[in-house]
């Protein structure tokens, strides 16, 4: 992008300036003449012709404030998010629902040997695991019990309308189609933390009478996913 400032022959050179009809808030000066391209209150690109009888409007006296630092020049492609990326990031979050639906309600999440112990372990799903860990000692650890009994469904779901959000305002909010808003890393460190609380809470780490089965696997290549989907560095920045 262009910002304004002195050109080489002393004069202001092209730029996005101060609108000096006051209409809106910065207006493109072409380096000779202000021209109709101005950037309005809500950081959209539009065209605005002064009118005639405005008179000539003065020339600008130099550097303009940071006030459009995201726009590009006129006749310069705007960035956008593209639309291919968005598609591909739903596609993901629609797996990803799928996955965790098999995962905590379909599959086996975990495999139990009860006592006595004969080594044959027989296939729990995850909505069956609480009350079995209410039975037997595992040894399981306070964090992995919580997540076997009701978190992990709840954690997956948090994780999932955080990612699939951030998706969509990044890619229908202008503002954010060329300045990387902050709050995305937030949600991509979320989406990690889910894949480490996921994997201490593995039925077979540290426990007894336990491993893990496909549910488990299941959602724990779901919140790889979700991370992966997160929308960081997504967008071209105008030059």
């Amino acid at each position: 992008m262009q910002v304004g400032g002195e050109g080489a022959t002393g004069g202001p050179r092209p730029g996005w300036y101060p609108d000096p009809s006051g209409r809106q808030p910065v207006r493109w000066f072409d380096g000779g003449r202000w021209t109709a391209h101005v950037i309005d209150g809500r950081q959209q690109p539009q065209l605005d012709p002064l009118p005639d009888d405005a008179g000539r409007p003065p020339i600008p006296p130099g550097p303009p404030p940071s006030v459009c630092d995201a726009a590009p020049a006129p006749g310069q492609p705007s960035a956008t998010f593209p639309v291919g990326s968005l598609f591909v990031r739903c596609l993901v979050l629609g797996i990803v629902a799928v996955l965790l639906v098999l995962g905590f309600l379909g599959l086996p999440y975990a495999g139990v040997d009860s006592p006595p112990r004969d080594f044959n372990y027989a296939p729990v799903r995850y909505l069956e695991l609480g009350a079995w860990l209410d039975v037997y000692d595992t040894k399981m650890s306070v964090w992995g019990r919580a997540y076997s009994q009701g978190l992990g469904p709840l954690i997956a779901l948090v994780v999932w309308a955080a990612v699939a959000g951030a998706v969509l305002l990044v890619a229908l909010m202008p503002r954010y189609r060329t300045r990387e808003p902050w709050w995305t890393v937030l949600v991509f460190t979320l989406a990690v933390a889910a894949v480490f609380g996921a994997m201490f809470a593995s039925p077979s780490n540290d426990t007894i009478l336990l491993k893990s089965a496909a549910g488990y696997l299941t959602v724990l290549a779901a919140h790889a996913l979700l991370v992966f989907t997160c929308p960081l560095k997504n967008r071209r920045r105008p030059r």
